[in-house]
């Protein structure tokens, strides 16, 4: 398998990396204007998309830090979570929801790995 980079518009970092069977992301908001059910909802699109970039979809998750502005997101978060990733726990990647300070306005940020 070849190797991919796809470069992120800030420069200087990537959006999807991908190496041999190894996978890994970085998804969020491109509309930091938005509330946190909008965020989530352009952070988990971008995520598929990425994913589909190099190949792999949902279910090649094998882990995600999922960083929130503030912590109370989380009781939202769940929900939304669940429908996204689905039924199927044989396809759950692991994942741990942690409080960040995040910048330019941005309420959610995912940093997934995976495989192809």
């Amino acid at each position: 398998m070849e190797d991919i980079r796809w470069p992120s518009s800030a420069g200087g970092r990537s959006r999807v990396v991908a190496r041999g069977a190894q996978v890994f992301a970085v998804a969020n908001a491109s509309d930091a204007s938005l509330d946190f059910a909008g965020q989530l909802a352009q952070t988990l699109a971008m995520l598929d998309e990425h994913l589909v970039h190099v190949g792999a979809s949902r279910a090649n998750l094998l882990s995600l830090q999922i960083f929130l502005a503030d912590l109370q997101y989380k009781k939202q978060l769940d929900p939304v979570w669940r429908q996204w990733i689905g039924d199927d726990s044989a396809a759950w990647p692991q994942r741990a929801v942690v409080g960040a300070q995040l910048d330019g306005g941005l309420l959610v940020e995912i940093v997934a790995q995976a495989f192809r």
